[in-house]
């Protein structure tokens, strides 16, 4: 055994113990305590996100893209015009473009974009061993009951996900409206033309690694951006993180070049004498590491913060278990609360097993008021204690080493990082050639030519691996997100203006300063455990506002976006709601509230903050209003002109 495996990194506080005879308040003051561990003054500028770094770049290059799959950009816009032009091409996108062809938009019509290679976004990108989805398939694949696909898992692995997305875009006639390896530098609204100038730049390498780049100006009508987080990994800013000289690598490109093995063969054998390092212990570490661990000589697992890992328990479909995709995913929102709950869970998951989670999507009985906030967050506390103490048995269940298990126990409440879910992440942890080591919560303080140092001690180590995850969700705006400019009516910036006074969204799909162009949350909407449905619902609401624009102006050219008056209301509306969100100011660092900067909020910003944030009423309430609206059938608040 390695005899890092029982090295003591810091003494125990002295509040651990038996979580089951902890009360509430010792709990919250451990939490504290773990939170300040890691509390930094560079808060979310500790990263480095690699595709804005010209030192590391490459870390972000694509292994996976053909280019004899590439077509060039002047082929692809021969008359240098889109109708409808959507940014990206992963999950988001592919939902956008069907529920427009649904709506009558002609697959022709439409252009999509994407830096990647093919279809899929993170799918596309993500590929390392052990990748499945955390959400069960029956609820997270969209589309399941229109094209008669049953998944073959509970919880799906990458390569299926990856393969269904094509097969959807096949299915809907997307493959010839897609433009790969191919970004969208600036969207320019012309106020007298009435459209968007989009300045696009694709980037292909041959086989001998030469690049070449192509520009090209377009003009499209319409403009939506749907391009997730999950595309631009990021790095720790550690210094000496270039003059290692061994294999290194971010997970989201994982390089089979240096580990051996494929994206379909796990078999890692060129790890077989190496020491290798994963560097995190996010979602991707925890589904990467059970194989590293079966693979390397010896394997070091680099933590700042343990993960709360839950019981997955995967197995094979049984149809017996499948219904109608919106019943069980209804049914899987209703168990996001403090309230009653469904007779009947459907899914019957972990996500749905703990009632804590509605601290990170919001909920009806959450509080009206900032005076409500304390209450409200001691009340999530404790209803989350079950489930805490569920994690910490686990883990001294299944983690032989009491010292190794201690330092696996999470002190964070539920909401403030994602929840992970696993069936061979803790017992990796009594293998002989596995170590832990903790870093107390500050990370890697150096990087030589063949080491990573800690503290003031050197592990030498073949290879590093980065699980160090992306962009942060809550981070910037669409602009920032598609990782680039946009300059609405009157030479607005969004990346400006945002954060200046917040976004001016009707539903939060649709900006008054920006018209014609389409958003995909999550600002100003609503949000849930399952992206991929809060997506679907942003693109159905698009689908039916441009639609019924359409029918509107008799078919002629028109621009639409929601009135001044509409998106103050909106934004009332959601500052009104923010009062349940605010649990994650006070959260150990994470990307869901921007590595700690959120507490850092300046008072004077703070009402920004509110109506720039998520409808706190939870994804069910949402969708009630943006139902009841279509419903009524007057599109009230939307402003359509020639």
């Amino acid at each position: 055994m390695s005899d890092l495996k029982n090295e003591d990194n810091g003494a125990i506080s002295t509040l651990n113990g038996d979580f089951e005879k902890l009360k509430v308040d010792d709990v919250r003051a451990r939490y504290e305590e773990e939170r300040q561990k890691r509390l930094r003054d560079d808060g979310n500028s500790q990263f480095i996100q690699v595709e804005q770094s010209a030192n590391c770049k490459r870390f972000a290059d694509d292994p996976w893209a053909d280019p004899a799959d590439i077509q060039p950009l002047e082929a692809k816009f021969p008359d240098k015009r889109s109708e409808m032009l959507i940014i990206g091409a992963g999950w988001g996108g592919i939902q956008i473009a069907v529920r427009m062809i649904e709506a009558g938009i002609p697959a022709q019509d439409i252009r999509m974009i994407d830096p990647a290679g093919g279809f899929g976004g993170t799918w596309y990108w993500n590929r390392f061993p052990g990748l499945m989805c955390d959400i069960e398939s029956y609820s997270y694949l969209p589309f399941l009951e229109e094209t008669g696909y049953v998944p073959k898992h509970r919880y799906s692995y990458g390569q299926e996900i990856r393969e269904y997305a094509n097969l959807v875009a096949r299915k809907w006639g997307l493959v010839d409206s897609a433009v790969f390896k191919t970004q969208a530098k600036e969207i320019v609204w012309d106020d007298d033309a009435k459209d968007w100038v989009v300045q696009l730049i694709q980037r292909q390498k041959d086989p001998q690694e030469t690049e070449s780049v192509e520009n090209l100006e377009i003009r499209s009508k319409f403009v939506t951006i749907s391009t997730g987080p999950l595309n631009w990994p990021k790095l720790p800013n550690i210094p000496g993180i270039l003059d290692y000289k061994g294999g290194i690598f971010h997970a989201a490109r994982w390089a089979y070049d240096v580990t051996g093995g494929s994206p379909t063969d796990s078999s890692l054998l060129n790890l077989k004498d190496k020491n290798v390092a994963i560097v995190g212990t996010g979602g991707t570490s925890v589904e990467i590491v059970p194989h590293l661990a079966k693979w390397s000589k010896n394997l070091y697992v680099i933590q700042r913060t343990p993960a709360s890992v839950g019981f997955r328990n995967q197995r094979e479909t049984d149809e017996e278990w499948f219904r109608w995709q919106r019943e069980r995913m209804r049914n899987f929102h209703q168990h996001f609360t403090l309230g009653e709950k469904p007779a009947v869970n459907l899914v019957d998951d972990e996500w749905t097993r703990a009632p804590g989670l509605v601290g990170l999507t919001g909920n009806v009985e959450g509080p009206k008021s900032p005076e409500e906030i304390p209450a409200y967050l001691a009340k999530l506390v404790e209803a989350d204690m079950p489930y805490q103490k569920q994690i910490h048995s686990r883990i001294d269940t299944e983690v032989k080493d009491p010292v190794v298990a201690e330092k696996l126990k999470p002190w964070y409440p539920i909401w403030c990082k994602r929840p992970l879910f696993h069936d061979d992440y803790l017992q990796t942890f009594n293998r002989e050639n596995v170590t832990l080591v903790d870093t107390e919560g500050k990370g890697i303080t150096s990087m030589t030519e063949d080491s990573i140092v800690i503290g003031d001690k050197a592990h030498k180590v073949d290879v590093v691996i980065f699980a160090t995850g992306y962009l942060a969700p809550p981070a910037g705006t669409p602009a920032e997100k598609a990782n680039m400019t946009v300059i609405g009516q009157n030479g607005v910036s969004m990346t400006e203006e945002w954060p200046r006074v917040g976004p001016t969204t009707l539903h939060g799909v649709i900006d008054a300063k920006f018209p014609n162009l389409f958003l995909a949350g999550p600002q100003q909407a609503a949000t849930s455990g399952n992206y991929r449905f809060n997506l679907d619902e942003y693109a159905k609401h698009m689908a039916y506002i441009l639609t019924e624009s359409k029918r509107r102006a008799n078919d002629a050219p028109f621009v639409v976006a929601p009135s001044a008056e509409a998106a103050e209301d909106w934004a009332m509306q959601v500052t009104m709601r923010s009062a349940p969100m605010a649990v994650a100011i006070g959260c150990t660092p994470g990307y869901f509230n921007l590595e700690g900067e959120l507490d850092r909020i300046p008072s004077e910003y703070q009402m920004v903050l509110a109506r720039s944030g998520l409808w706190g009423s939870g994804i069910e309430d949402w969708i009630g209003v943006i139902e009841r609206w279509r419903a009524d059938g007057n599109m009230e608040g939307i402003v359509v002109s020639p």
